[in-house]
């Protein structure tokens, strides 16, 4: 095998490696895309519901927040798929131009053997050639000379035909590439222009809404009011059942093996359980979260809120039974859910379907979201809270439910 050959196995090869590569980045790429054009498209359907009632703006702003954020995801997603695409056409015209190199050096190598085989035949007959050897053993070795100029043609031959279909390959990846990087472009200009129209909306929305800043406040502190209350009974709640299993087991608190095996099923679910809902968006996450309209003002939040369609059912998450039901004027109702050494926790609901100690089954409607009838909002809300001998902590939702 001569040099072209290893080296264009070689760049077969590289080629190939690459190609995979890429092939399941734009892939990846592609999901993730549609993925945040589906959370945009159905956001769009919930500001719609929103819109229905023009006074309600103050749920308008946050789905118009979600939103910016997710034409945002959109737009950085796009951005990595042009940096792909320039990959790709880098990569292919440094490809064509060494294959180019390496046909140019093919074919003179080739002419060359053409014009050794022509001086051969010009300079004596092939046969007389053979039968002029001193011994067997010569003319059998000039007979080999003879085949393998031949079989080297032949190989010559076909490498150069396979560069040629190759480049013929590369050109085609390269305009095709260019095409899809143009279309990308295009895409992104248009997710832009999208973006652009969402701040200029969003910023509209604020605006309105800083003029009734002293309302914004009253409501406020009316609602830290309901939260403190749901968060006092859902903690009295489970510290009633810590103490009852403590009680039960000479002061300790203690799992029994059914609990403790479910328990185990649920940690094994770790960012795999169901959302609470069918379909839905996160609104507000995990922790502190700044308020849309009043600077400076953070919004503490135990949980997930997920923004959903009006009248949409909540389910439960895992399998469980039902710890208790709570009822605040205002806040709506609340569902607590016992996965033994765990609890989520299910507020902001105007429908209940489930009474205390009732088994329930993951995905099981437990009742159905409030949309409140001042901001236009329809937002579930979910807790997941673990417990243990030193007590009760909070955790972040969005670990244990799966990525949609």
């Amino acid at each position: 095998m001569n040099l072209f050959s290893v080296k264009h196995i070689l760049l077969v090869l590289t080629l190939l490696s690459v190609l995979v590569a890429s092939a399941q980045q734009k892939e990846t790429l592609k999901k993730e895309r549609d993925k945040i054009s589906k959370e945009i498209s159905f956001t769009n359907k919930l500001l719609e519901e929103t819109r229905q009632n023009r006074s309600k703006v103050e749920g308008e702003l946050g789905l118009l927040s979600k939103k910016i954020r997710l034409r945002e995801d959109l737009i950085t997603s796009i951005k990595k798929e042009v940096k792909l695409y320039n990959r790709q056409i880098d990569r292919n015209r440094e490809q064509i131009a060494l294959l180019e190199t390496e046909l140019a050096e093919s074919k003179e190598r080739y002419a060359d053997l053409i014009r050794l085989a022509q001086r051969t035949n010009r300079s004596q007959d092939r046969l007389m050639f053979i039968f002029a050897a001193d011994d067997f053993f010569q003319a059998i070795r000039r007979i080999r000379y003879f085949r393998q100029l031949t079989d080297l043609r032949k190989d010559q031959a076909a490498e150069i035909e396979a560069a040629k279909s190759k480049l013929i390959g590369l050109n085609q990846e390269l305009d095709q590439a260019i095409d899809f990087k143009n279309q990308t472009l295009e895409q992104e200009q248009d997710a832009k222009q999208d973006l652009s129209r969402d701040l200029s909306k969003q910023q509209s929305t604020i605006s309105s809404l800083k003029s009734e800043e002293k309302t914004l406040l009253s409501k406020l502190k009316k609602q830290e009011k309901q939260r403190e209350k749901v968060n006092k009974e859902i903690q009295r709640i489970i510290e009633a059942e810590i103490r009852a299993s403590k009680k039960s087991n000479e002061g300790v608190f203690s799992l029994t093996p059914e609990a403790a095996a479910l328990s185990a099923d649920f940690e094994k679910n770790r960012g795999k359980l169901p959302w609470p809902v069918e379909r839905g968006v996160i609104t507000q996450k995990f922790g502190d979260n700044p308020h849309p309209v009043l600077a400076g003002i953070m919004l503490p939040n135990n949980g997930l809120n997920i923004a959903t369609n009006q009248n949409a059912q909540v389910r439960a998450v895992f399998d469980g039974t039902i710890s208790g039901v709570i009822s605040i004027t205002g806040a709506g109702k609340s569902v607590i859910i016992n996965h033994g050494g765990y609890r989520s926790v299910y507020s902001n609901l105007k429908e209940v379907f489930v009474s205390k100690g009732q088994k329930i089954s993951a995905k099981e409607a437990i009742g159905l979201v409030l949309t409140d009838e001042v901001d236009g909002k329809t937002e579930a809300h979910i807790e997941i809270w673990k417990v243990s001998e030193k007590g009760t902590l909070k955790e972040d939702p969005a670990k244990w439910i799966v990525t949609q």
